[in-house]
């Protein structure tokens, strides 16, 4: 990055530091709620990609004006607010179940538009919704970010479906594969609350590109390197 980038990022990550600070995703919970969110297919175990990692997917992916983007479980809001700041999107939006955490990311994001309503003079959208996101419309959606690390294997294959209904996407980037019509596209190594993970990238194939792994095939070589079994 030029001086210039370099400073910004540094800004960017204080202000996002000191709007957070004293929030936190990681709740205490109502007795079963785990248990029982997790029958509906909402998974509300806590953690998030750490900052410089958010830098490395964006700084992999081909962001334009045009693009809208949507975290699924968004969590206190830090990946769409960062997408928002660091990138042109038009749309930045994020999917959370748990109401603690969505109204945590509503205030940080009405502070953002009070003190920066200039960020908002074109158009561009940054919200987030209470929502399960298999239940919300998210079509518009050319750019889909999950941290999937807990999502078992039926929810993934959801998303799968939610991935194949969006007429415009253009990249999905989540901890475990995706089923979905999606080409596989890489691999990033990134770094989160918990652990160093994998990020997995989808994009549409591109013309004279060298063919890639399936995700069945990606996750067959993930199982071979733990020494486990499918």
């Amino acid at each position: 990055m030029s001086e210039a980038a370099l400073e910004y990022d540094k800004v960017c990550q204080d202000y996002l530091t000191g709007l957070y600070e004293g929030l936190s995703g990681f709740i205490s919970y109502e007795p079963g709620e785990k248990e029982g969110g997790e029958k509906g297919k909402v998974f509300l175990t806590y953690g998030e990609i750490l900052y410089p990692s958010v830098n490395k997917v964006i700084g992999y992916l081909d962001i334009n004006e045009n693009d809208v983007f949507y975290d699924l479980g968004s969590g206190i809001g830090k990946v769409p607010l960062q997408f928002f700041l660091k990138t042109p999107v038009k749309k930045a939006y994020g999917v959370e179940a748990s109401k603690k955490r969505n109204d945590h990311a509503i205030r940080v994001y009405e502070h953002l538009k009070l003190e920066f309503p200039e960020l908002f003079k074109t158009g561009r959208q940054l919200g987030c919704m209470e929502s399960n996101f298999l239940e919300a419309d998210i079509t518009d959606a050319t750019i889909i970010y999950t941290c999937s690390t807990c999502f078992n294997e039926e929810l993934l294959a959801d998303i799968g479906s939610i991935v194949d209904r969006c007429p415009n996407i253009k990249y999905v980037v989540s901890m475990k594969p995706i089923p979905s019509k999606l080409p596989f596209d890489t691999i990033l190594e990134i770094e989160c609350t918990w652990d160093k993970t994998k990020c997995y990238v989808y994009a549409p194939a591109q013309e004279g590109a060298v063919e890639v792994e399936s995700t069945e095939e990606v996750k067959l070589e993930e199982t071979k390197e733990v020494g486990g079994t499918i």
